[in-house]
């Protein structure tokens, strides 16, 4: 129990700014945590709902509480994973080579393509979040995005790099088992929420993600803790558009 204990406050510590880490990392013990990732969403989910909630009942302003929910969200998870939105649209769009974009993934400057793709996100997010009052999209949303993370750490590897970092300890270590568990329990969700069609909106919302890892493996030669990162962002806006749609 104790080491279960420490799983979950890993992955709640590294998805989010509080400090509930501690204890002795071992190797492979963020992929060993990843099991947890959904669940973490879902708490960051709710507390999104809760802050959009309590603005509405307060001011009565759906505009000014979707936008303090939007900046509350992305203060909730520190902007890490737009930091990998950024990097991997300046690298995919920005480069010719698997070499070239591999090193504009290094490059910690953001360009163009990358001030772009978070624009985009944020604008997804912003959109519905002004304008949706579904507590479902809004506890879901999280969640979805980081079952993707699941789906790239269980089906890609990362690609090489002279000094591993995070990706390595997570890439091509997620038991395929804990995407499907996550995967298949939030289609069923989905099913009780809003019948067939829901359900088939969210496993065709997993579909369009694995074919995007793909892209970005072939793109990169492999993926990192960047295209993890973007894989959240846009799996949370993904799912948000699919609820719309």
């Amino acid at each position: 129990m104790k080491r279960v204990l420490y799983l979950l406050r890993l992955a709640v510590s590294f998805l989010t700014p509080l400090p509930l880490g501690g204890g002795m990392y071992r190797g492979g013990d963020l992929a060993r945590a990843s099991v947890f990732f959904p669940l973490v969403g879902l708490g960051i989910g709710g507390a999104v709902w809760v802050v959009r909630l309590a603005v509405v009942s307060r001011a009565e302003d759906p505009l000014l509480a979707g936008l303090l929910a939007l900046f509350f969200w992305v203060v909730l998870t520190r902007g890490l994973h737009l930091d990998g939105v950024a990097d991997v649209c300046d690298a995919l769009f920005g480069g010719s080579e698997q070499r070239e974009r591999q090193e504009i993934l290094k490059d910690p400057r953001v360009g163009t393509f990358g001030v772009l793709g978070v624009v985009f996100v944020l604008g997804v997010k912003g959109a519905v979040l002004f304008r949706s009052e579904s507590a479902l999209s809004l506890f879901l949303a999280p969640a979805f995005g980081r079952v993707v993370a699941l789906l790239f750490g269980a089906f890609f590897s990362p690609f090489p790099r002279e000094v591993p970092g995070l990706g390595e300890e997570f890439l091509g270590k997620v038991p395929k088992t804990a995407f499907l568990g996550w995967g298949g329990g939030l289609c069923v969700v989905s099913l009780l929420a809003g019948g067939w069609t829901l359900a088939l909106k969210t496993a065709a919302g997993f579909g369009i993600m694995f074919t995007l890892g793909k892209v970005l493996s072939r793109s990169f030669g492999g993926l990192n803790g960047d295209a993890l990162g973007a894989g959240i962002e846009w799996g949370e806006a993904l799912w948000l558009l699919l609820l719309r749609v």
